[in-house]
Order: C-alpha cells, then sequence, then structure tokens
C-alpha cells in the first residue's frame, strides 16, 4: 500500500505505448475544493458492542466539508498525496473510524465495497500516510490476488509480522498469530484487498480473520477490500449473529456524471487546458461513463484516447510544419466524443483502421501475443502475467525492446479505453484479460501486416 503512487497527470503521451505506471490511483491527481455542506459523521463508539446490532452504513450523498489548510501529506517517494475529489465522506469516514480505535485501543472491523475505480483503495492509501496512523499503527497490506491459497494468507501474516513458529504449516502459522494477538504489542492495522479471494471450504480462513478483532486485547483493526457490495452479509452469515463480530461496512459508489466532470475539470485546469473539451463533449463522455460504469480510470483512459484523436484530425488539416508548431490548442468536439465512445461501448469497429493507423506497434505486439495465447495455447484464460511473458518473447524475436511489466499494464489501459480489451481487477500480474474485439476480424487485421503476420505464424514463442 505503502509503494501506491500517490498523482498521476492527465497529459498527452508523445509515446502512447509506453502506458502510465501510476494508472492504480488515477482519481488523485486533482482535487477540487468545492464547498460543501458541514456534515460531520463520527463512528459511534458502541458501533460493535450487543446494545447495538446495526452498524452504519455509508453513502457518498452525504458531503463533508474539509479543512481548506490541510496539512499536505507527502508519501515514501515524496510526491504530494492528496484526498481523492468527490470522496471526501468516505475520507471523512475512514478518518474517524481509524482515529477512535487508534485512541481508546479498541479492536474493530471494517469492509469496504466498491467497483473497480471508484477510490477505494486509492482513498485508504491516502488515509494510512497521515503521520497519526503511520505511527500509531503497525500497518500491514496485503493483496489477496498474491498468495497461493485461502489459507497460506497466515504464513504471509506471520512473515509480516515477524513471528517465529513451531512449523511451516498454516495451522502453526494460525496458532503463533493467536498467541501473539493475545500479548502486549502494538495497535495492528491489517488490510486485505481484495478479500474475497480467500474463499475457502465452509469460508473457515475469513470467518477466521474477522474473528480476531473479537479476541480479549487483540489490539487489531481489520479492513477488508472488494468489489461485492454484500459479501460480508452473503457470504460470512454467521457473522451477523454476534454484533461484536459483525463489521462495519464503507461503499464507494460509482462515480455520477456530476463527479466526472468535476474532476476532468480540475485536472484539465491544472495542466492549462481547461478549454481542450467543448462542454457538450464534455457533458456525454462523463454522461456516458457515469451510466455503464462510473469507473474513473476508464473515464480517463477514454479522455486521453479523444484528445489524441482531436489532435490527429486537427493536424490533418493543415499543410504547413509551422502552422501545426505554432498551434498547440485542441479543442473536443462532440463527433470526437461519440466516435470513441462508439468504438469502446458498442456499435460498428473499425478494426482493421485502428491497426493500420492509431495504434502504435507496441500495442499491437500485445495483441498479437494474446491472439497467439488464444488460438495456440492451451489455456484459454489470460493472465496478465502470462500475456507479459509472451510478449517479452514475441518483442524479443523481432529485435524489439519489450515494456516492462507497468508500462504493459498501462498500454492493456490504452487498447481497454479502445475497446479491444476488457481488463479485470486486482494485483498487475494477477488480472485476467478477456479480448472484446472479433478474434477471426483482429486476426485478420494484424495478418494483412508482414511482421505481425510473421509473429501470428510463429507458435514458437509459446514453448
Amino acid at each position: 500500500m505503502a509503494t501506491l503512487q500517490s498523482t498521476i497527470t492527465f497529459k498527452q503521451r508523445k509515446r502512447t505505448c509506453l502506458g502510465n505506471k501510476n494508472k492504480a490511483n488515477i482519481e488523485n491527481e486533482n482535487i477540487l475544493n468545492i464547498d460543501c455542506a458541514v456534515q460531520k459523521r463520527r463512528v459511534s463508539k458502541n458501533s460493535l458492542t450487543d446494545d447495538d446490532c446495526s452498524p452504519p452504513k455509508i453513502s457518498k450523498t452525504k458531503s463533508i466539508t474539509k479543512d481548506q489548510n490541510r496539512d499536505n501529506v507527502i508519501d515514501g517517494a515524496h510526491n504530494l498525496l492528496q484526498p481523492l475529489t468527490s470522496r471526501e465522506s468516505e475520507i471523512e469516514f475512514l478518518d474517524s473510524f481509524l482515529t477512535e480505535n487508534l485512541d481508546e485501543e479498541n479492536s474493530a472491523s471494517l469492509y469496504i465495497s466498491g467497483q473497480p475505480g471508484t477510490g477505494k483503495t486509492a482513498s485508504l492509501s491516502y488515509i494510512l500516510q497521515l503521520e497519526k496512523f503511520k505511527k500509531g499503527f503497525k500497518q500491514i497490506y496485503i493483496n489477496c490476488t498474491m498468495v497461493k491459497s485461502a489459507a497460506s494468507i497466515y504464513g504471509r501474516f506471520c512473515k509480516e509480522l515477524q513471528l517465529k513458529t513451531s512449523g511451516t504449516s498454516e495451522k502453526a502459522c494460525l496458532n503463533a498469530i493467536e498467541k501473539y494477538l493475545t500479548k502486549e504489542h502494538k495497535m495492528i492495522l491489517l488490510v486485505l484487498d481484495e478479500i474475497d479471494q480467500l474463499d475457502s471450504k465452509r469460508q473457515s480462513v475469513l470467518y477466521t480473520i474477522f474473528e480476531w478483532p473479537a479476541l480479549p486485547d487483540s489490539r487489531i483493526v481489520l479492513i477488508g477490500i472488494a468489489n461485492a457490495l454484500d459479501l460480508t452479509e452473503r457470504t460470512l452469515p454467521r457473522l451477523q449473529a454476534r454484533c461484536s463480530l459483525r463489521p462495519l461496512t464503507l461503499h464507494f459508489a460509482p462515480y455520477t456524471k456530476q463527479q466526472i466532470i468535476n474532476i476532468f475539470t480540475k485536472v484539465l485546469a491544472n495542466q492549462d487546458n481547461t478549454n481542450v473539451f467543448s462542454p457538450p463533449a464534455l457533458q456525454m463522455l462523463a454522461a456516458k461513463i457515469a451510466a455503464v460504469s462510473g469507473d474513473m480510470r476508464r473515464a480517463l483512459d477514454i479522455g486521453r484516447r479523444v484528445i489524441e484523436l482531436a489532435k490527429r484530425s486537427k493536424f490533418a488539416e493543415h499543410k504547413s510544419v509551422d502552422t501545426i508548431m505554432n498551434d498547440s490548442t485542441v479543442t473536443v468536439e462532440l463527433k470526437q466524443v461519440l466516435e470513441v465512445l462508439n468504438d469502446v461501448y458498442g456499435g460498428s469497429r473499425k478494426i482493421d483502421t485502428d491497426v493500420e493507423e492509431g495504434m502504435p506497434m507496441q500495442q499491437k505486439l500485445i495483441l498479437c501475443s494474446l491472439l497467439l495465447m488464444l488460438t495456440k495455447g492451451k489455456n484459454k484464460e489470460i493472465v496478465m502475467g502470462k500475456l507479459h511473458d509472451v510478449y517479452k518473447k514475441v518483442a524479443a524475436s523481432r529485435n524489439i525492446a519489450a515494456l516492462d511489466m507497468s508500462e504493459m499494464s498501462g498500454a492493456c489501459a490504452l487498447l481497454e479505453a479502445r475497446g479491444a480489451l476488457r481488463v479485470g481487477a486486482g494485483a498487475s500480474r494477477a488480472r485476467r484479460l478477456r479480448l472484446n474485439w472479433d478474434q477471426a476480424e483482429l486476426a485478420a487485421a494484424l495478418a494483412d501486416k508482414p511482421l505481425l503476420s510473421a509473429i501470428l505464424a510463429n507458435s514458437n514463442v509459446l514453448s
């Protein structure tokens, strides 16, 4: 968690094939200081006791005024880390929840839900960088997509706590953890991202983890993050029977049209490109993203592609190189937004045109690698890590410098903005990919290029 990048710029890249290394926290770049009605929310001291069996759910519809002079927080890489815009209420809830339990040295649990691109991990990342939480908690972050099995989470937790165990078995690790929690120790903050990956027989692992805060003097605050809104209620019904085990819940709803507009406006303002989108174009883009997913990361990826299209269209109208160099202004019009949205979300896709004109070579190599895996590989489930391994072999076979893992993830995000791929959530190497374009049509478009055709004909790279 601490290594997550805090900012990402919204600007045009001359080499779009390089992708964006900081995509994970793409909304962190800018914050609009919008005055909101004062609606202070605090976590009740008795919210986890038997006297109150209804822990509150937080809704983003309630806004919270933030201190305009809040101190800047610098992460380990010396980057300015700011709270996400339009997530003030959720950030305030997290701050209140952690502050209260830290001050009173109480154990507690919290389940955070929300679809990809809604700012769950980014908001928590901001909160955990606050000095009071860095000093007050021993912070442990584990992405559950990276553990080999559900029960192996115990061994990972032991490693983070630097505990000595009587053996390497899962039972030995669990015994060491529970013994440690009953002794005097610093407050622990355990964050489990993609916690739904710890699915096991009868959900024994998840039940065990959520029972840790109920142990006497355990001094542990557990935060689980996943996409599903009702995971703790649907998958772990026994937790609902005991109020001492029932976690608080915090939901990150998809971004609304106005919130997407606010984020775009601020991002563009920081780049002195406030007028790059015409009002109807920005309204259409925000309305479509909000209606389909509310995913801000995808919205910004699509925004970049629209601006690239606008630049190509504008420069194509000029004959003089001097005119192009002296005129850097670009205005995105409604027709260009509609063209990109039509490619991404449906309608007639001109795959051969995309491959011929607007797609960098590195993205073409990624698509070739994906096609090789789909047509000649034994495993039809495409995982980002395996795709990167095949892609590196494909690039090496053509004497082309390969992108590293983070750069390829950024390139895949741009392909997703084109509508070519669908990239799932999770850690970068563990993400699953799906080809959205018609496989036969894409193969035909790539086969028209001698270099790409030779790659598709060579299945040795899969060995």
